[in-house]
Formats: C-alpha cells, sequence, structure tokens
C-alpha cells in the first residue's frame, strides 16, 4: 500500500511539472496583431507630419508678414522704386514686359525678388535671358533683356514660323526686317544649326545661302543666291564634313560656283554630278581628287 501510494504520488508531481514546463512557452505573434501595430505606427506618423507642417506654414506666414511689414516701411522711408529702366528690347513690348515684372513707383526697392523677376521675363517667347540689379539713390531697377536671334524662317505649309539660334520654334509673330534664310522639311529646325556651322566653315558660300530643304528628315538639299533660279547644291546623309571637305577642295580648284549651273550633286563619295543651266544633260566630268 506504500508502495502504490508512493508510486501514485511520483505520478501527479510529473504531470504538474509538465504542465508547468508547457507554460514556459509563450504563444507565437500573430499576423493581425503585427498589421495592426504597424497601421497605428503609421498613423502616429501621419498625424505628426501634418502637425510639423501646419506649424511651418503659419511660421513662414508669419515671417512673410513681418517682411511685408518691414518693406512697406522701408519704402516710406526713402527706399522706393523711382524708375524702371529697361535696355536691349527690340522684339518685346512694353505691355508684355510690365505684366511679367508687375512693379510700380513707390513700390519696395528692397522687396524686389530678383530671381523671381528673371525667371518670369524669361518666360516672354523673345526673351532668352535678362539681367537684373537694383541701385540706390536714385533707387533704379535696371533691367538689361536678352532676346533671341531669328536664324531662319522655317515654312510648314503656307506659314513661317522663326527658328532661334538653338533650332527652337519661337511662338511669336515675327516680320522680318532684311532677307533670311527659309527652311524647309520635318525637322528642318533641330537639325538645321548643324547645317550652318558646317557651312559657316566657308563664309563665301555660307552667306550665299537663301534656302535648305531637308527630305525625310535626314539629307539636305542647299539653294545658293536665288530661291527660284539659284544653285542645288545636293547633300549626301552621312560623311558631311568629309563630303563638305572634298567639294571645296574642287570649288577652289575648279571655280565650280562661278560657272552658270543648276546643281552640284555631291551624293556620291567618289564624283561630283553637275547640270549646267539651259541644259538636262548631267555631267560627270569632275571627279574625286
Amino acid at each position: 500500500m506504500v508502495f502504490k501510494f508512493g508510486k501514485s504520488l511520483f505520478r501527479k508531481q510529473k504531470s504538474m511539472e509538465n504542465i508547468g514546463a508547457k507554460r514556459l512557452y509563450a504563444p507565437r505573434e500573430k499576423l493581425p496583431r503585427l498589421l495592426g501595430n504597424l497601421l497605428i505606427l503609421a498613423l502616429i506618423s501621419s498625424v505628426c507630419i501634418i502637425i510639423v507642417t501646419f506649424r511651418d506654414n503659419l511660421i513662414n506666414r508669419q515671417i512673410e508678414s513681418i517682411l511685408q511689414t518691414f518693406y512697406d516701411k522701408s519704402a516710406q522711408y526713402g527706399f522706393d522704386i523711382e524708375d524702371i529702366i529697361v535696355e536691349g528690347r527690340e522684339k518685346t513690348s512694353l505691355e508684355e514686359i510690365n505684366a511679367q515684372i508687375n512693379l510700380h513707383r513707390g513700390d519696395s526697392l528692397l522687396g524686389v525678388d530678383i530671381k523671381a523677376l528673371r525667371e518670369n521675363l524669361k518666360t516672354l517667347p523673345w526673351i532668352k535671358d535678362a539681367q537684373i540689379k537694383r541701385t540706390y539713390f536714385p533707387n533704379t531697377i535696371q533691367i538689361r533683356l536678352f532676346e533671341k536671334e531669328v536664324i531662319a524662317l522655317w515654312q510648314s505649309g503656307n506659314n513661317f514660323y522663326p527658328v532661334d539660334v538653338d533650332g527652337n520654334l519661337i511662338e511669336a509673330e515675327f516680320t522680318p526686317t532684311h532677307e533670311i534664310l527659309v527652311i524647309v522639311g520635318r525637322r528642318a529646325p533641330q537639325k538645321i544649326v548643324e547645317l550652318l556651322n558646317l557651312t559657316a566653315q566657308t563664309p563665301e558660300i555660307h552667306k550665299r545661302i537663301k534656302a535648305a530643304v531637308l527630305y525625310g528628315g535626314r539629307r539636305w538639299d542647299i539653294i545658293l543666291d536665288s530661291i527660284e533660279n539659284g544653285i542645288t547644291i545636293k547633300l549626301p546623309e552621312e560623311n558631311l564634313q568629309q563630303t563638305w571637305d572634298r567639294f571645296n577642295k574642287i570649288n577652289n580648284k575648279h571655280g565650280l560656283l562661278k560657272r552658270k549651273l543648276t546643281t552640284l550633286d555631291l551624293r556620291y563619295p567618289n564624283k561630283l554630278n553637275v547640270i549646267i543651266a539651259d541644259s538636262d544633260k548631267k555631267a560627270e566630268s569632275v571627279k574625286k581628287q
């Protein structure tokens, strides 16, 4: 009887130890609880960002209000705009300039934002850049404009658009006061600068160019002296520099452009075809030197 009681007691004690041992292990973290914690963290972060942003905006408004009061007072005590001087204006109207700068006599000279003023002026179609400075006694805003230079007129249908030295179209009305290059063809404005850089290497030919036609966005014909009755020079798609050097060498030796020609075909690497005026006969007499 004693033995059985002790054995029974031993088993019960072992069972309690097993139960205690099981309680030593914590249950695993469930996915919903983790997502909930992340959501709470994101919510707290959002609230903090909103509070900081609101505070910064409030501070900025207060600073702007203080600065504006300072500028108004400075204008009352002698730091007001007495004059606005604009230089370099040819194609831009005063009305366009006034609309962008929005300055008047009596405004605070210290309150003028020079950088913003410059950026506003550059939005005008003819303005490439501007230099602005303020001077004191007399209190003046000095504006020097750098307007875009027109190097060609791009013909599209019956319309003509001015093209600047960077190959960009100028979205503005333009009436030429002197003879100007006319270009035709898709992508001609984007490619004309490259062509003119090439022809400028030979000034006596460059100044004779009246028109240029781009075919398929790849190859140029340039027309000298007259759009209606001038000499057409056909250039190849590739190796323009090599072709131009070869043509100059032949022209200097044979005086081709002094003759009565209608066409000079430079598209072939080893020969130069010419068409004589008042003749349909094509000559192949001048070969690569």
